[in-house]
C-alpha cells in the first residue's frame, strides 16, 4: 500500500467512519510489522465494531503486552481522542 493509498483510507476512517478502511489499515500494519500504529488501527477498527479473527486480537495484544504502561496509556489517550474526534459534528473536530 503506497501513502496515497494510505491517506485516502485514514481520510475515509476519520470523515466517514468507513470500518472496511479502518480493517484495511490495520491488515497493513500487521503485514508492515508496525507496532504502535497497528494497535491505533485495532482500537480504530473496534471502535468502528469491525469484526475481527482471532490473528486480529492476537496481534495486538502481543503488541500491547511488548508495551510500558506509560506507551500503552498514550496510546488510548490517543486512540480516545481519534474516536471523539470521529463522532464530533464536522467543524467540530475537537468535540465539546
Amino acid at each position: 500500500m503506497n501513502r496515497t493509498e494510505t491517506r485516502v483510507l485514514v481520510k475515509r476512517v476519520a470523515q466517514c467512519r468507513d470500518p472496511q478502511a479502518a480493517l484495511s489499515l490495520y491488515e497493513h500494519s500487521i503485514a508492515a510489522g508496525h507496532k504502535r500504529i497497528a494497535l491505533l488501527r485495532y482500537m480504530d477498527a473496534r471502535d468502528l465494531s469491525v469484526p475481527m479473527t482471532q490473528r486480529h486480537h492476537a496481534y495486538a495484544c502481543a503488541v500491547a503486552n511488548a508495551l510500558s504502561d506509560r506507551e500503552m496509556e498514550a496510546v488510548a489517550r490517543q486512540a480516545l481522542k481519534r474516536s471523539r474526534d470521529r463522532q464530533a459534528p464536522p467543524g467540530n473536530a475537537n468535540g465539546p
